[in-house]
């Protein structure tokens, strides 16, 4: 996708809300102890790829000057660069052919991420639907205020989702998972508040509308 093409962006959007629409209706289930059918297991897998994106939309977007201090910094590196002389010890070379990929989605799909985790605290009750929850709000998340704090936020819900999809949800930590549902929550809250303001703006025909 191009960042300049308007329309493919606004397609990118709604199929990503219609990935966090569905995955919260897995993680849903998966809360409540239903078993998954087939369909909502690829969801949850296609979420954990997505997830892998925000997370490579985040290395290519953070920039020194947003990190408040050099040890963060020094863990943020540890935590995302890759030892090459590993994956030579193993037999792994570059052939002299090698490129680097140019970024795709990527930075556009953290950048929507970044900005749901921003609103989940601030969303409106009636959008608020975590299972057994006696209060809907979200209020109580807090946003993640250093670029450490938001790859954690990432890693956590990539190992929510993977619990979601291969084991015992109930093996992960509470907190974890209702912090996870919530950012899917928003995500699609988002998406559906933003498409129904630039299709009812512009009235772009080459776009479905959801449902």
């Amino acid at each position: 996708m191009r960042l300049w093409d308007v329309r493919a962006g606004l397609q990118a959007l709604q199929t990503l809300g219609r990935l966090a629409e569905q995955t919260k209706a897995a993680l849903a289930r998966r809360i409540q102890g239903e078993p998954l059918p087939e369909n909502a297991q690829a969801t949850l897998h296609h979420a954990l790829d997505h997830l892998s994106e925000v997370r490579e939309g985040f290395i290519l977007s953070l920039r020194t000057s947003a990190v408040p201090s050099f040890a963060e910094l020094r863990a943020l590196v540890e935590r995302v660069m890759m030892d090459w002389s590993a994956w030579e010890a193993m037999g792994f070379r570059f052939m002299p052919a090698f490129q680097l990929a140019r970024p795709g989605d990527q930075v556009f799909f953290f950048h929507h991420a970044y900005i749901a985790m921003g609103i989940l605290p601030r969303l409106p009750d009636y959008a608020v639907t975590f299972p057994h929850q006696r209060h809907p709000t979200y209020a109580d998340i807090p946003v993640p205020g250093t670029p450490g704090e938001v790859l954690d936020r990432i890693e956590e819900m990539e190992h929510v989702v993977w619990v979601a999809e291969n084991a015992d949800l109930e093996s992960a930590p509470a907190d974890s998972v209702r912090r996870t549902y919530a950012f899917f929550e928003a995500s699609a809250w988002l998406v559906a508040t933003e498409l129904s303001r630039w299709m009812g703006r512009r009235g772009w025909p080459g776009l479905r509308p959801e449902g």
